[in-house]
């Protein structure tokens, strides 16, 4: 069996490809250079394609046949201050990408049954102290319009014969990359602290979990259309902060104030200030079994 997957070079790409090898799935890999992975993936397991995906359909011959599509390719939100042109970039590589995707299912004789695409909390905008479940709407600001964009292009595979689910991930933690890589190193020199007030509600996941769910909603035509990629247990960001440094070891008492944020990020500090108090309510009682429920047994776990 072959399953395609989209954005395969990301923190969470890898995790998902190496998941479905272990239990032998062939991947189906789409890169826009194909070449550079040459000698760096299994030829056993992983077939490369070439995709450019705001210019073209995605490749009828990878598509055709293959058990379902996992899709995660889009720029990251996080490399950069948001210009107006980054902006631009980070919604029409979601928006293109996934209409370009699903006019490659559109060509196909015998199209993938299921598509898994991913979306972001980022979908329900600053919510405060508002309980946010899977059903809640869509909030304000310019990460809820790019959610609320590309997942309205992911719902088209729908016309194509697709089930499709939307799966809107918190942070996903790895002490070997994301966001909380780029956090350890001031955490560890005892710089680490609360961002903005920390008071602010900071959905996370860890990365097997993540992985996991993908593969669960691919797996599990029952679960459902909207899963929330997020742990259980709902944290504060200054939370998160003091179980980061006592897990390290290490004070965890420098805040980064708001104003210091906004001045170094500009509207890129959203990912950072926003709060989102999110329940995965219909993603619990699917039936997906959590490996990591609690934050602070999962960082002990990495670095004591």
């Amino acid at each position: 069996m072959s399953v395609v997957l989209t954005g395969g070079s990301g923190l969470v790409g890898r995790a998902i490809m190496d998941l479905l090898h272990q239990q032998g799935e062939t991947v189906h890999l789409f890169s826009r250079n194909p070449s550079r992975l040459q000698g760096k993936v299994d030829p056993a397991d992983t077939k490369l394609f070439a995709w450019n995906p705001l210019d073209e359909p995605a490749p009828k011959a990878a598509l055709d046949g293959a058990r379902g599509v996992i899709h995660l390719a889009g720029e990251n939100v996080g490399a950069g201050r948001w210009t107006k042109a980054r902006k631009q970039s980070i919604l029409q590589s979601r928006v293109l990408g996934t209409r370009n995707l699903v006019s490659g299912l559109a060509a196909c004789d015998q199209g993938p049954p299921v598509l898994v695409s991913a979306s972001a909390v980022g979908f329900y905008g600053d919510a405060g102290e508002t309980r946010l479940d899977e059903q809640s709407p869509a909030g304000q600001g310019f990460l809820a319009d790019v959610c609320r964009a590309w997942e309205e292009e992911a719902q088209q595979a729908e016309g194509e014969g697709c089930r499709v689910h939307r799966l809107r991930l918190g942070m996903v933690l790895s002490p070997k990359g994301g966001a909380l890589a780029r956090m350890l190193p001031a955490f560890r020199l005892g710089l680490g602290g609360p961002l903005g007030s920390g008071k602010q509600w900071m959905p996370w996941i860890s990365l097997g979990d993540a992985a996991r769910l993908f593969c669960f909603a691919l797996d599990h035509p029952q679960s459902p259309d909207v899963l929330l990629g997020v742990a259980p247990e709902a944290i504060r960001q200054k939370e998160f902060a003091q179980q980061v440094g006592r897990a390290l070891g290490r004070p965890a008492v420098i805040p980064a104030p708001r104003f210091a944020l906004r001045a170094m990020f500009g509207e890129m500090a959203d990912l950072f200030l926003q709060s989102q108090r999110v329940e995965p309510r219909a993603t619990v009682e699917s039936g997906f079994h959590y490996e990591n429920k609690e934050l602070e047994p999962l960082l002990q776990g990495w670095f004591l």
